[in-house]
């Protein structure tokens, strides 16, 4: 399954449009006028919020929280910020976000790859580009969530460049890409 998500940012937040399998069935957006940043996902065709993401106040790592639907939380958290290893425990399953050099993440659920993305190295006006791959059986809402809490965690809040370039990661990272990976 491959997963589109397209930024723009506006002048007090960020939205953003998601398409799977080239067809926009999410959008998300920055809760304005916020201290921590909020975003709701939305799925175009069914009403109310999917999930809430929740910046938590920290010093060094970041950490998040996620409600979930059924207004479940599950928190994400960086295991090694440094190295761009993180964790979101989502009962039963444990979900490890592991950033390579570059611009790509994968994620691993119960130590299975089961996603990875990739940001766009140049951002025109508008905003991040983003693709996912990944399992058709995986949860998508909750891989989704992943993207957007490193887009904000990471975000230099350059809204206003015409054109912005990112290199991407060049220090260490815990598990190196896996080029050879297929979703199934």
């Amino acid at each position: 399954m491959r997963i589109d998500i397209n930024q723009k940012k506006i002048a007090i937040g960020d939205k953003y449009q998601i398409f799977v399998d080239g067809q926009q069935t999410y959008k998300a957006s920055n809760e304005l006028f916020r201290f921590l940043s909020v975003i709701n996902l939305f799925r175009n065709d069914v009403s109310g919020v999917r999930l809430t993401i929740n910046k938590q106040w920290f010093i060094w790592k970041p950490k998040y929280s996620i409600r979930l639907h059924d207004n479940s939380t599950v928190e994400f958290r960086a295991d090694s910020w440094w190295e761009m290893h993180y964790q979101c425990h989502c009962s039963p399953d444990i979900f490890h976000i592991y950033g390579h050099r570059g611009r790509k993440y994968s994620i691993y659920r119960n130590n299975t790859q089961v996603a990875w993305w990739e940001k766009e190295a140049v951002s025109w006006f508008d905003g991040d580009n983003y693709t996912i791959i990944a399992d058709n059986d995986c949860n998508l809402e909750l891989i989704i969530a992943f993207c957007l809490i490193m887009d904000n965690h990471k975000s230099k809040k350059h809204g206003d460049d015409a054109v912005s370039y990112d290199i991407g990661n060049i220090g260490g990272q815990v598990k190196a890409f896996d080029p050879y990976w297929r979703p199934k």
